[in-house]
């Protein structure tokens, strides 16, 4: 018996993805440009709902969770763990500001860096048919364990994503973020363009209207190397695991 068709569909877009990000690992140096490549693979849980407190009027408030493995290869082995916690409030259907508390440890050869991060976010979400768009702006206070001074990070985020058509449980997804350092520090961050990420993806929901979605897919990250004029370009393999209760 032939398996289902959603199902060969979504083995079929696994697949895909797959074999375009081990294409791009399989290139010369020289045939993805001159800068330092590096590989890696980011695990990520998302989840956000209504945060609720008994005898009070809270259907405004929300609650924001993300924790993150990345797991990086190649020329600069490395480990990085993120747990980000936040409260928001929902201004309106489209509208809504955050506020919370991230930290982050590398695990780099011989060296541990911590971060305690404090953020500040708006987001803002819109229809335009069948198509779902976020735009997410956020700010940082970074203080980070080999340095004094505090590091401020503007980043801008915008995603979209649309249904498979005749497969509802299936997404295109692809989002780009961008990130700029707004001051120097003595730990080596610099004014001006840090990073940029791109992914290019695919959703899957187990069935219509869960709270659950997974998304995989190929997440280019390329990073600016203050001083030098060099770029380190990670090609990435990403998975996204959401839980909107």
């Amino acid at each position: 018996m032939s398996p289902p068709r959603p199902y060969l569909a979504t083995g079929l877009a696994i697949a895909t993805l797959c074999a375009v990000f081990c294409g791009v690992l399989s290139l010369p140096a020289a045939a993805r440009g001159a800068d330092i490549q590096d590989h890696g693979m980011w695990l990520a849980l998302f989840s956000q709902g209504e945060l609720e407190i008994p005898w009070s009027d809270t259907e405004n408030l929300l609650w924001w969770y993300d924790t993150h493995a990345r797991f990086f290869g190649g020329q600069f082995p490395e480990f990085q763990g993120i747990v980000r916690p936040g409260i928001g409030c929902r201004l309106n259907d489209n509208h809504s500001a955050w506020i919370g508390y991230a930290w982050v440890r590398d695990m780099l050869p011989r060296l541990d860096v911590y971060e305690n991060r404090i953020w500040e976010q708006w987001g803002w979400t819109e229809e335009f048919g069948d198509i779902s768009t976020l735009s997410r702006s956020r700010l940082e206070q970074r203080f980070v364990s080999v340095g004094a001074q505090v590091g401020w990070r503007f980043r801008q985020l915008l995603r979209a994503q649309r249904p498979v058509k005749d497969h509802p449980r299936l997404l295109w997804v692809t989002w780009d973020e961008i990130f700029f350092h707004l001051n120097e520090t003595d730990w080596g961050t610099v004014p001006g363009y840090n990073q940029n990420r791109v992914f290019v993806g695919m959703g899957v929901r187990p069935k219509r209207g869960s709270p659950w979605r997974t998304e995989v897919g190929y997440l280019y990250q390329q990073i600016d190397i203050p001083f030098d004029g060099a770029n380190l370009s990670n090609h990435i393999l990403s998975v996204n695991i959401y839980f909107n209760p």
